[in-house]
């Protein structure tokens, strides 16, 4: 009797992390059954909306509030449809699109004119191609970081960003082995950073087997990364001193909470984590802050950037509710966002499939009292990426991924 209760005992412990997983996989692979275009919920929990900007920007996927000024900083780029790292999308033989292209729109003045309201960052000084992901803004130093994937091999644009007359100055191009595919920034000063690798195996430059495998089993093997910018390089010719400080499963969007706790979007596993942050010391510049993971907040979407509300401290989250659907929005775009392919295509059943091809966007707020509470969720505003909002001013923005224009709306 004693022998059977060992083994069974030991065949549960064997068992146990292997349901957890299943358990896991499984709520994440529901959300293509639960989130489909007929079950899927809607919210709105907004007086009114409108989709501003779609004649002028596309594939906006970050975006941050500098709510002093009025004005939201957005990153966007067309190219996106033709060379995307983070979802394998790569077309070698297409002629690189221009660059990618930084805005800024003043949000507080619903009766500008768009042509005022939204203005182009003149970028000076960078001599490269730019494929923008996520951006960070360092208000006190006015230092703008920039994730870019160009074709070259991704790195880490840093601007002098100058709100006067909207011009962003390249001041370095930052790259270190341990930041491969980054993300995301949470920016602590301005030459001081975490960042994120949301994939451990990058579709381009490991075996594409690998990158699959860790996209839909989400082993926790990426990275998050606490880096400084070093005066001086150091003996291996690196700018950055740099060490991984978590690994997760597709770390993706990261913002700091407060000064001691630091969330950071789990994609692949529906999912933030929120790690509290403990100070290295301050006696060398080699030892870096560690994290602690103390809890997960569960999400009826993949969730993708993070911002934080300013006036009350909530954590807010965008993603993606329904994964088949983006897969064949995100494909479809290459085609349907640009109007001289479409012409070559000559057919209407191609011109149908774009008008009839949707993605959703779901974004929510999290606090530790209030939990989380949906602040929109449909199909009417596509691949929603990033989220931000001025309570005060009564204003939220949704940017997406692959969307012509920003959802705007006001309360």
């Amino acid at each position: 009797m004693v022998h059977i209760s060992t083994r069974t005992s030991i065949l549960v412990v064997l068992l146990a992390p292997l349901a957890a997983f299943l358990a896991g996989r499984v709520r994440v692979l529901s959300l293509a059954y639960f989130n489909a275009p007929t079950r899927m919920p809607s919210y709105a929990n907004f007086t009114s909306y409108e989709i501003k900007f779609a004649d002028r920007i596309r594939n906006c996927e970050d975006a941050l509030l500098v709510e002093a000024r009025g004005l939201a900083l957005l990153a966007c780029d067309p190219g996106r449809e033709t060379w995307n790292t983070v979802m394998g999308d790569f077309a070698d033989s297409v002629e690189p699109d221009p660059n990618a292209e930084l805005y800024a729109y003043k949000y507080t003045d619903p009766s500008l004119p768009d042509t005022q309201s939204l203005v182009r960052i003149e970028v000076v000084g960078l001599r490269s191609e730019l494929r923008t992901l996520g951006i960070e803004f360092h208000e006190p130093t006015s230092t703008l970081f920039v994730t870019n994937h160009r074709r070259q091999g991704s790195r880490i644009e840093q601007f002098h960003l100058d709100l006067e007359t909207l011009t962003a100055t390249h001041l370095r191009s930052l790259s270190h082995p341990l930041i491969r595919i980054p993300n995301s920034i949470a920016a602590l000063s301005d030459s001081e950073f975490f960042v994120t690798n949301q994939h451990h195996f990058t579709a381009r430059e490991s075996s594409r087997l690998l990158w699959a495998f860790e996209t839909y089993v989400a082993p926790p093997i990426a990275s998050v990364v606490h880096a400084r910018i070093l005066e001086d390089e150091d003996e291996d010719g690196e700018a950055l001193d740099a060490a991984v400080v978590a690994r997760q499963a597709y770390p993706n969007g990261i913002v700091l909470l407060n000064e001691t706790t630091l969330a950071v979007a789990a994609t692949n596993k529906r999912l933030v984590n929120l790690y509290a942050v403990s100070s290295g010391s301050t006696q060398t510049q080699t030892l870096h802050p560690s994290l602690k993971l103390e809890s997960s907040i569960w999400l009826p979407f993949l969730p993708d950037n993070l911002a934080v509300s300013k006036s009350d401290g909530a954590l807010l989250i965008a993603g993606h509710p329904h994964l088949p659907s983006l897969n064949k929005f995100a494909r479809s775009r290459r085609l349907c966002h640009r109007p001289e392919a479409l012409a070559e295509g000559g057919q209407e059943a191609q011109k149908r499939m774009c008008a009839t091809t949707r993605a959703a966007s779901w974004a929510s707020e999290w606090t530790p009292k209030g939990m989380v509470k949906h602040i929109y969720a449909g199909w009417e505003y596509p691949s929603s990426a990033s989220v931000v909002r001025d309570r005060e001013k009564g204003v939220g923005i949704v940017a997406g991924l692959y969307a012509k224009g920003l959802l705007v709306w006001r309360d």
